[in-house]
């Protein structure tokens, strides 16, 4: 027996969902919450009340849990791609500094060699 998927209620299911963390973003921005590293705080003291009082401590990149992979960390990170899915975080921007295309590095070195070099690196090739 074939099980029947209705696909407008598993849509109706993803579009609640997509509507969801929109509206939680919204209501702490109403609240002067305005990104997720501005929630993250909050999220964390949230998170370790809820989970027996976990420690937090203030390290070199800012506030984290003491003992790491806690259910207090998976509830921060829960409640926070919820509130702010890291699809709706912009991309950071790459640097592409001094990066040149190796194949034209190989060849502007091939040009460099001299005649001599050029043959006996063609030879050393044929033979191996």
């Amino acid at each position: 027996m074939k099980l029947a998927i209705n696909r407008a209620a598993i849509y109706a299911v993803f579009t609640d969902a997509d509507n969801q963390s929109a509206s939680f973003a919204v209501r702490l921005m109403e609240l002067g919450i305005a990104s997720r590293a501005e929630a993250k705080p909050f999220a964390m003291e949230w998170a370790s009340k809820k989970h027996g009082n976990e420690p937090i401590k203030q390290g070199l990149q800012g506030m984290t849990f003491v003992k790491r992979d806690t259910a207090a960390e998976r509830a921060m990170n829960r409640v926070l791609s919820v509130c702010y899915p890291k699809a709706d975080m912009p991309k950071p921007k790459k640097t592409t500094a001094n990066k040149t295309d190796p194949v034209t590095k190989l060849f502007t070195q091939w040009k460099a060699l001299t005649a001599a070099e050029k043959r006996r690196f063609t030879t050393m090739q044929l033979k191996a």
